[in-house]
C-alpha cells in the first residue's frame, strides 16, 4: 500500500515536470537559454523528487561550487540513478549520458528534457565531435557532470576512470570538480551487502522493478562531498587527470 501511495504521489510530479519542460522547450528560441531553463527546472524537480522518495543528503564542501568562474567538469562515482537527482538538486547541471539512454522510452525523454549531452561510448569514430560538444558547454559556463567509471557499480570500490572525455576540460580550460557520493543507510539501517540493492542500481537490474523496491523505503541517507578542484590545463594529459580524479574520489569514498 505504501508503495502504491508513493507511486500515485510521484505520478503528478513526473507529469508536471514533463509539462514544464515542454513549455520551456516550445517557448525558448535561443538554445543556450533553453538549456539553462531546462537545467533549473530539472534542479527544482530533483529537490521535490528526493523529498518524495525520502532521500536526505548531507553535503560537504558546498563552497567549492563557487570556486573560480566559468564552467566546470564535475566527475563523480556512480551508484544509482539517484545520483543524478542528488547532483542536480545541488547545482543545475548538464549530464553526459549514453545514446542508448536517449533511445530508451520514457527515460530518454526525461534525459532530453534535462538538457543532457549524449555520447556513443563504444564508438571512437565520433569522439572528436563529442569532446568538442562538451568543451563548448564548458566554455559557455555550464556545469557538466561526467560519471567516468562509465557505468553504475555495486559500491564495493570506485572503478578506474575512463579518460577520453576529460580532454574536454583541457580544451575548455575548465576546472575539474571531483565529487564523492556515498549512501549511508536505508530505513535507518547501514547499507551493506544484504540491503544495498534497494538503493544501488547496477548490472542487469530492471529500472522499474528497482524503482518499485525503492518506493517501499521510508528513508535513504546519502552523503555528497565536493572535493578540491583540479585545474585542467594544456600541459595536463587526460590520463593524468583521470588518475588524479580517481585517486581523489576513491580516497574520499573509502574514508
Amino acid at each position: 500500500m505504501k508503495r502504491l501511495a508513493r507511486g500515485f504521489a510521484a505520478f503528478p510530479v513526473v507529469i508536471a515536470y514533463i509539462v514544464a519542460s515542454l513549455v520551456i522547450t516550445v517557448c525558448s528560441v535561443q538554445a543556450d537559454g533553453r538549456r539553462r531553463r531546462l537545467l533549473k527546472n530539472s534542479s527544482s524537480f530533483s529537490v521535490l523528487a528526493l523529498a518524495l522518495l525520502g532521500v536526505r543528503v548531507a553535503t560537504q564542501g558546498r563552497e567549492r561550487l563557487f570556486h573560480g568562474s566559468g564552467g566546470r567538469l564535475i566527475v563523480s562515482n556512480h551508484l544509482s540513478y539517484l545520483d543524478i537527482l542528488i547532483l542536480s538538486s545541488i547545482i543545475p547541471s548538464v549530464f553526459i549520458t549514453s545514446v542508448e539512454l536517449k533511445n530508451t522510452p520514457f527515460l530518454g525523454t526525461l534525459a532530453r528534457f534535462g538538457g543532457s549531452l549524449f555520447v556513443e561510448r563504444r564508438s571512437p569514430s565520433g569522439l572528436k565531435d563529442e569532446i568538442e560538444m562538451i568543451s563548448q558547454a564548458l566554455r559557455k559556463g555550464f556545469a557538466v557532470v561526467l560519471f567516468p567509471e562509465g557505468t553504475t557499480t555495486n559500491g564495493e570500490c570506485v572503478r578506474p576512470f575512463k579518460s577520453s572525455l576529460l580532454t574536454a576540460a583541457v580544451r575548455a580550460g575548465a576546472d575539474i570538480l571531483p565529487v564523492c557520493l556515498r549512501y549511508k543507510s536505508a530505513n535507518g539501517k547501514k547499507l551493506g551487502i544484504d540491503n544495498r540493492d534497494l538503493v544501488f542500481y547496477y548490472g542487469g537490474m530492471s529500472f522499474f522493478r528497482h524503482l518499485l523496491r525503492l518506493l517501499t523505503l521510508k528513508s535513504v541517507e546519502a552523503e555528497l562531498t565536493l572535493l578540491e578542484p583540479i585545474p585542467a590545463r594544456p600541459h595536463h594529459s587526460r590520463k593524468q587527470l583521470a588518475a588524479l580524479s580517481h585517486k581523489t574520489v576513491s580516497a574520499a569514498y573509502l574514508h
